[in-house]
Parts: structure tokens; C-alpha cells; sequence
């Protein structure tokens, strides 16, 4: 198993709204640049949305209260 990759995926979806959204969408083609095991895509693949929100929503919270700009949220 690949758990770096697996957590660099996980970090790219909570910061990165589009891939987040490619990676409830359209999965497959989310992760196929990435070398995955078949257990591992498919632990990704059954990850909830609303996970990645609300991780997204307090990485921004935080973010907010250090008085960094950002430039249209995350």
C-alpha cells in the first residue's frame, strides 16, 4: 500500500475544490494519474463528500483567523 499517495490524494481533495469534485464525479479519472492498488481506489472511491467540505471549510476558518487573503475561498 501507498500511503503517502493515499494522503497526498486526501490533501489534494480537501485544498483543491476542482479535483475534490472531479474525484466525486468522475473517480476513475480523478485517480488514474496516481499508482494506486485496487483496495486503495477503492477506500477513496467510497470517501463521502461532505468529509472533504468540512475539512476544506475549517482549513479555511483557520487560514482566515492567521489573516492570510484568500483569493476566493478554497
Amino acid at each position: 500500500m501507498s500511503a503517502d499517495t493515499v494522503e497526498e490524494i486526501i490533501r489534494k481533495a480537501v485544498v483543491d475544490g476542482e479535483f475534490r469534485e472531479a474525484l466525486f464525479s468522475d473517480p476513475d479519472k480523478a485517480l488514474e494519474s496516481y499508482e494506486l492498488t485496487e483496495e486503495e481506489a477503492e477506500k477513496l472511491r467510497g470517501l463521502e463528500p461532505d468529509f472533504f467540505d468540512a475539512q476544506a471549510g475549517e482549513l479555511e476558518e483557520r487560514i482566515s483567523r492567521w489573516g492570510v487573503p484568500m483569493g476566493g475561498g478554497i
